[in-house]
């Protein structure tokens, strides 16, 4: 009977470990829990005055995150400062801006990356370098960005320059701007849009031009109030089909289950007109749609 109870209380004190150890799911025995920021690109559709452009560094010097009902709270860089060049971050490819770092259990509405400076290269030889007004000295999420640090969270920041760049001023002497366009999302709830170009669809010496619509009324609601959500170029690969994805989409949390309500269009011949349309594409937390129902687009 003794040994019984002897077991009984050693059973219970090592259950207690464990829950104290692993800290209410992924945080530690002091509140808090571990985030990490990473940062990418799609491959982007430049805006015209920009199509020769190879290079786009950025330097940040800070990152900061939110509390609710608190202040806002600075975030070790990965370097410093962080330079990267945006246009070497597509197809799926991030770099770690934030290395993991323990924050306090709460709610965090906002995301604010400060950038000392930004400077575009052009394809010519030697490098052209122009420098990039940056109008407010940092850029913020497009909407509040809600996480609770309760739970490890890989956070993607997914700088989308086919609508951040803007080319202002005459064709003979532009100027250009970074504004703050950015999508965020958990890692692991990001959802990825899949398609297949074949060879025959292509034009010479031009690409397809797949532009990604979000609307905003969510799934299933009455009316088309879809808006731009972000427009990639996709080059013939050689292989028959082309095979293209748009990564790190934001599913919808407000509806039940979350989907996010996405159409694309695709231009093939880059003169304004839609080759192929598909609407309807509802995408829950880590979903992949296929287009076309997997089969080539032609």
């Amino acid at each position: 009977m003794k040994i019984h109870k002897l077991f009984i209380c050693l059973l219970i004190a090592f259950s207690f470990l464990m829950i104290t150890a692993c800290g209410g799911g992924g945080g530690d025995s002091t509140g808090s829990g571990e985030v990490t920021m990473s940062i990418t690109d799609a491959k982007p559709l430049l805006p015209e005055g920009a199509e020769n452009i190879t290079n786009l560094w950025v330097k940040f010097t800070d990152v900061l995150v939110h509390k609710s009902g608190g202040g806002w709270n600075s975030l070790p860089l990965n370097g410093y400062p962080y330079t990267v060049d945006l246009l070497q971050l597509v197809n799926g490819v991030t770099m770690e801006i934030v290395p993991p770092v323990k924050l306090e259990y709460g709610k965090y509405t906002q995301i604010r990356l400060v950038i000392d400076s930004a400077w575009i290269w052009f394809d010519d030889d030697p490098k052209t370098e122009v420098p990039l007004e940056i109008p407010s000295g940092n850029l913020k999420t497009d909407k509040n960005f809600t996480f609770d640090p309760q739970y490890p969270a890989d956070i993607i920041i997914d700088f989308d320059l086919s609508q951040s760049l803007v080319v202002t001023g005459p064709s003979g002497t532009p100027s250009y701007k970074l504004k703050p366009v950015l999508h965020i999302v958990k890692a692991s709830e990001a959802a990825t849009i899949y398609g297949k170009i074949a060879q025959e669809s292509f034009i010479p010496d031009k690409n397809a031009i797949v532009t990604v619509f979000y609307n905003n009324s969510g799934p299933k609601s009455p009316g088309d109030n879809y808006e731009e959500y972000t427009k990639v170029e996709v080059s013939e690969s050689g292989i028959d089909p082309t095979e293209f994805s748009i990564f790190w989409l934001v599913p919808n949390k407000d509806t039940d289950p979350p989907r996010g309500d996405y159409k694309v269009e695709i231009d093939f011949d880059s003169d304004g007109t839609v080759d192929f349309e598909e609407s309807g594409i509802y995408l829950g937390i880590g979903d992949t749609f296929d287009l076309n129902g997997g089969d080539p687009i032609s």
